[in-house]
């Protein structure tokens, strides 16, 4: 009875132990969700499906370009941590450094860093419920002229995608996105 009611008291730590990693997940990227600033990158995306994650849409996020002062400072791999600041186009670099700070985003370089480098941003797949997905590819794919943006909070080196706009207004809700309230 004794061996039995230790591996029920294991199992049960185990069980605790798996399902706390979740929640401390959840609630990290519910942080950058509610105290991240927000971001609009540019993006050229396209919808497609993958059977075993379902339907998204992939963004092809424009990589943005960086003038460094110091590029002896950076190596090719190293993490860095990008400061961004928003204008009417879209988010754009306002310096990189090797130390984070509170809406710093984390990131990889992959190229040997010149005086002026170009980044890789880590938002590719935005997933959405399988009809939204559909209508919003079709509003993005049907003018080519319109300015895509895929909205990003950042705190503290991570990020959460929060919505996808096509020319001022939201194609996840449908209501108008404005622009000054990022502008802060």
């Amino acid at each position: 009875m004794k061996t039995r009611t230790k591996l029920l008291i294991g199992l049960a730590v185990v069980s605790i132990i798996q399902l706390t990693f979740p929640l401390f997940f959840i609630a990290a990227k519910e942080q950058v969700i509610e105290e991240g600033k927000e971001y609009m990158f540019s993006i050229r995306p396209v919808d497609p499906y993958d059977f075993f994650q379902g339907r998204y849409v992939s963004l092809n996020v424009q990589p943005l370009t960086c003038s460094l002062d110091n590029p002896n400072d950076f190596k090719r791999y190293d993490i860095v941590y990008a400061e961004f600041e928003q204008d009417s186009t879209g988010a754009k670099i306002k310096q990189l450094s090797h130390t984070k700070t509170e809406h710093s985003l984390k990131l990889k370089l992959y190229a040997k860093p010149k005086n002026k480098i170009s980044i890789r941003l880590p938002f590719k797949r935005f997933f959405l419920e399988e009809n939204k997905a559909k209508r919003v590819e079709s509003k993005l794919s049907r003018n080519s002229t319109s300015r895509n943006y895929v909205h990003v909070k950042i705190l503290d080196g991570d990020f959460v995608m929060t919505d996808i706009s096509s020319n001022g207004k939201s194609l996840i809700t449908g209501k108008p996105v404005p622009l000054n309230t990022l502008l802060r």
